[in-house]
């Protein structure tokens, strides 16, 4: 599986990706995937993504997304994986490899800077849209990135909507409320909640969407993990925004706290609310 240069130009709807790009994150975000995989998986199938089909997965990261792709279009299939982070798709490229999965491209450039010279049957994407300047026309250039009546199939957090946990969980609801307020500040946060109105300003038919978010518990979840680490790698920025209650947080006890929250209150501990939505292009 070879890595690809392409830079044809510098897309206009390029931003800063909030969560960085070092190792830590990388862990970060293969912990969110195991997490998030039957959602993931559910939206790529409900989508008919299938045997023998050409898939583009924008911001692929560490390649969850592309590596669940790859298994569902088989051999006779391909999955064209594109993201800036040379050392995310270096992790793909091992993790493929180590799978023996054959049928993975990968692209580093930005998304709109993405001239491959031809037609895909589906473009999927996971979490990328919340990271863009102008989600409309990345959706607009995936569209015509597509064979007619191709697929689109995307997934974003709305950070605006906060389910709540039962029995209450303060220190939880703390450190969402910290993240959320930064989201709010820094990136799209209700992206999930617009999805529907993208894809049709962006002109697919008819959007399939749906809502839905995980529910862990008790102190041994890996949510304690990735919301401490989520909020681990975000917290100089909101500092920086002066979001109420990041400058107090002790982040180095954070997952443990949480932990003995969990213990002690038996609570079940949504995450954040996802959105999902497929379409076909006009």
């Amino acid at each position: 599986m070879e890595i690809l240069a392409n830079s044809a130009y510098v897309c206009e709807t390029a931003t800063p990706y909030v969560m960085g790009h070092a190792n830590r994150e990388r862990r970060r975000l293969a912990l969110q995937a195991s997490i998030l995989r039957p959602f993931t998986e559910r939206l790529l199938r409900g989508a008919s993504i299938a045997s023998g089909m050409h898939v583009l997965d924008i911001g692929c990261g560490v390649g969850d997304v592309s590596m669940l792709a790859a298994g569902l279009v088989g051999r006779h299939g391909s999955v064209t994986s594109v993201d800036v982070d040379p050392g995310a798709l270096e992790t793909l490229r091992q993790r493929a490899a180590a799978e023996g999965i054959a049928n993975i491209a990968c692209v580093q450039t930005d998304v709109c800077a993405f001239l491959p010279g031809r037609l895909f049957d589906a473009v999927v994407g996971r979490h990328i849209l919340i990271h863009t300047s102008d989600p409309l026309a990345v959706l607009k250039h995936c569209r015509d990135l597509l064979q007619p009546r191709g697929l689109a199939a995307f997934q974003e957090y709305d950070f605006q909507l906060i389910p709540p946990s039962y029995p209450s969980t303060p220190l939880r609801d703390r450190v969402f409320a910290i993240m959320n307020g930064c989201f709010a500040k820094a990136v799209h946060a209700n992206i999930g909640s617009r999805l529907f109105r993208l894809f049709t300003e962006a002109g697919f038919a008819h959007p399939d969407c749906r809502v839905e978010f995980p529910v862990e518990g008790g102190p041994d979840s890996p949510c304690h993990e990735l919301l401490a680490e989520t909020l681990r790698t975000i917290l100089p920025r909101a500092r920086a925004l002066n979001v109420p209650g990041a400058a107090e947080i002790d982040i180095d006890t954070l997952e443990q706290r949480l932990r003995e929250e969990a213990t002690i209150t038996g609570a079940g501990l949504p995450g954040s609310m996802m959105f999902s939505c497929f379409a076909r292009r006009l």
